[in-house]
Parts: C-alpha cells; sequence; structure tokens
C-alpha cells in the first residue's frame, strides 16, 4: 500500500458502556468467542501422553488433553451428571486414559468422551448411558499452535483467520520449538481495551520509555511510518524513526538489543525485515517473529471488567542450548512493556465508568482501532 494509513477524519469509538455493561458482555460471550477460534497454547506444553491442561473462556471451562495415543482432544470440563468440574487443576497428567468426575464419580474415555460407568447402583431403563459423553469441542492445531472452537459448524479457514499475517509463519516450523518461558496476569480492565491499546502508539512515548527507543517510529507515536501523511519525503532521511525498525544496531526485542549470535534463518533472509514481524488473530491471540524467537500472546475475558493476558516465549532448541544466549534479556524486557501496557489499560477502564460520555473519540493515528469496532460490530450485528 503507497497512501499513509491515517484516518482522514476523527470517529466516534463503541459506545464507553461497552466496556463494563454486563448484558453487553454476556452478548459478546455468545456472538464472539462461542464462534471465533480461541488460541490455548503451544503443543509442547501438552509433551506426553495423558497431560492436560484447562482454560476459562469466561466462565465456561475447557479441557485439552493428549489421550494415551498422544491425540489432542479437547472437551468443555463439565460433567453431564449435574455439571461439576471434572479437572480442577490448571493442569497435570492422568493416572489413565479415564476421566473422573471429583464429585460423583461418573467416568470417561478420555479418547472419544463416552460415558463409560455411573455411580448409581442401577441404571433407570430410560436412561441411555451413550447418550451422556462429554461435549467435544473442535480443536485445530496450527503450526504447533493449538486453536479451539465452541462450535462445531465453524471451519478453519486461514483466508479469513488472521486480521494481520505473514506467510513466513508458515517457513518457521514452529512445532519444533520449544516453550522456553511462560508469564502470565490478570489485568483490571475490559477485553477489548487490551486490544485497543495494542493497536495504536499514541501512548508510546509516556509509558514506554525502553520500547520508544528501540522502535524509533513508536516514538512518534506512530506503529508504520505511513501513519505520516509525508512519509514518502521523510522516509528519505536516514534514520529508523522515518525508516521503520529498530534503532541501528539492535537486532531483537530485548534490553541491550543483541540477538547473542542467535538468529533463525528464514526470519534473517526474509524480504524487508526490520526486525519484527506482527501477526494477529482476534479475538484471542497475536503473536510477534523476532529474529532470534517467537512471543505469542493470548488474550482471554474474565468478567466484564478483568482480562487474563498470558505469554509463551518460544525458541529454536539450538538456541536454548547455546549457553552465551541471555533468554532473560529478552524475556524481561517483552514483560516490563506488557506490565506497562497493563497499567495504562486498567487506568483506561477505571474512567469509562464516567455517564456524562456516551463514546469516545478515534485520532487518525488509530485506524487500526476503528478497523477492530468495525469488527466487532459485524460480530454482534450492532451497526453504527
Amino acid at each position: 500500500m503507497s497512501k499513509f494509513y491515517s484516518l482522514t477524519k476523527s470517529v466516534n469509538s463503541i459506545p464507553l458502556k461497552w466496556y463494563y455493561d454486563l448484558n453487553h458482555f454476556e452478548k459478546e460471550q455468545l456472538k464472539i468467542f462461542n464462534k471465533e477460534w480461541i488460541y490455548v497454547c503451544h503443543e509442547n506444553n501438552l509433551k506426553e501422553s495423558l497431560s492436560y491442561l484447562t482454560i476459562k473462556v469466561s466462565k465456561v471451562d475447557i479441557l485439552i488433553l493428549k489421550d494415551k495415543l498422544n491425540v489432542l482432544k479437547a472437551y468443555l470440563n463439565t460433567c453431564r451428571h449435574r455439571g461439576s468440574v471434572i479437572c480442577s487443576n490448571q493442569n497435570g497428567k492422568l493416572k489413565n486414559n479415564i476421566l473422573i468426575c471429583p464429585y460423583h464419580q461418573w467416568s470417561y474415555n478420555a479418547s472419544d468422551g463416552k460415558l463409560l460407568k455411573t455411580s448409581s447402583f442401577k441404571i433407570p431403563k430410560n436412561f441411555k448411558i451413550s447418550n451422556y459423553g462429554l461435549k467435544k469441542i473442535n480443536i485445530k492445531i496450527w503450526n504447533g499452535l493449538i486453536f479451539i472452537n465452541l462450535d462445531k459448524k465453524i471451519k478453519w479457514k486461514i483466508k479469513n483467520r488472521f486480521q494481520d499475517y505473514n506467510e513466513i509463519v508458515n517457513k518457521l516450523g514452529i512445532e519444533k520449538y520449544e516453550v522456553a518461558h511462560r508469564w502470565k496476569k490478570i489485568i483490571k480492565c475490559n477485553w477489548k481495551l487490551f486490544w485497543e491499546n495494542y493497536s495504536e502508539c499514541l501512548h508510546c512515548p509516556n509509558i514506554h520509555p525502553d520500547l520508544t527507543k528501540l522502535v524509533p517510529v513508536y516514538g512518534r507515536r506512530m506503529v508504520d511510518i505511513k501513519d505520516d501523511p509525508n512519509w514518502k519525503k521523510l522516509k528519505k532521511i536516514d534514520h529508523p524513526k522515518f525508516q521503520g525498525g529498530l534503532r541501528k544496531g539492535a537486532e531483537t526485542w530485548s534490553f541491550d538489543g543483541s540477538a547473542h549470535g542467535k538468529k533463525i534463518k528464514e526470519v534473517e533472509q526474509s524480504k524487508n525485515f526490520q526486525g519484527f514481524i506482527y501477526i494477529t488473530t482476534w479475538p484471542t491471540m497475536f503473536l510477534v517473529i523476532f529474529i532470534d524467537h517467537i512471543r505469542v500472546v493470548r488474550i482471554l475475558p474474565k468478567t466484564n471488567s478483568e482480562t487474563e493476558v498470558s505469554a509463551e516465549w518460544l525458541f529454536p532448541s539450538d538456541t536454548l542450548k547455546d549457553k552465551n544466549y541471555k533468554i532473560k534479556n529478552v524475556v524481561d524486557f517483552s514483560v516490563k512493556v506488557m506490565s506497562e501496557d497493563s497499567h495504562a489499560c486498567e487506568l483506561n477502564q477505571q474512567g469509562v465508568y464516567n455517564p456524562a460520555y456516551k463514546t469516545g473519540i478515534l485520532m487518525p493515528e488509530e485506524y487500526e482501532i476503528k478497523r477492530f469496532h468495525d469488527w466487532l460490530r459485524k460480530k454482534i450485528k450492532i451497526l453504527k
């Protein structure tokens, strides 16, 4: 695209009550989170057979496991008897290929979810055991990343799955990468405020001092040099804040900007690589490809005013074997940036309850937020 990206005029944001109204939050669960593909984690989090993990999307509890044949399965984490949770821990390992409800001991085949046995002394004639298996959840493994969908009718279509996409992701063999670090935080804000913060850099100079030094264009309150209508003229100036990308001499997102000699060949050889590539899929995931690692971030709504944000740092195994590679240098930098964003989002949430204002306003640089808002309106079928 040759023309600049910014909006040509300011536009109203979505209604402020959408960030706290419980009825609207429940509508989003039905129209968005019950129908969109939800990111779970990298498949290396479930390396061993019979290992499992659980996640909650709002109040919906979901169980993902690897059965005795090392096949990934996903079920609603709810017993068909009277609704008890089956696996109460966030992760663990089954003793065998059977799921047993901890409340009344109903048991299920982990491979297909079929009910095996109840704890009643007699099975009523009108009770068909075949009708009471666990509810299966759609599961998709894409480049080693696990996604689930609560709606069986929704198919995985790569063409319309990602809002931002780059073909390089298919060349990296991410399924072979190792998960070297995990981070999780509950942010006191609505999930949409996190995505809005992610989509603009008007906040960057005052919220992210270290990041704006590393990525100079962010210091201009822009996510891309094309946010400026004069970008073509300015691009002739030999400086990253007009050219884009990392500061001169930097290789990756870290405190010293160094990749310590470990570079991913496919990324290094890609055309026009400027230090990072974002791939985004609403409503729950984005990943960032760097020269030496990949960071995958998951966003899950907890309540109408709380959001769980978690991240995984993925590395080629050779990188982790190198004693000279400083993983802390990479991880701590991104944790600092995400913690700064978390604080900003919480400030935002505190202010949206003011009844004097119906909507916010989007400025020219916030074109990505407008795209997100348009997507939201379409999904819940509420027009402007």
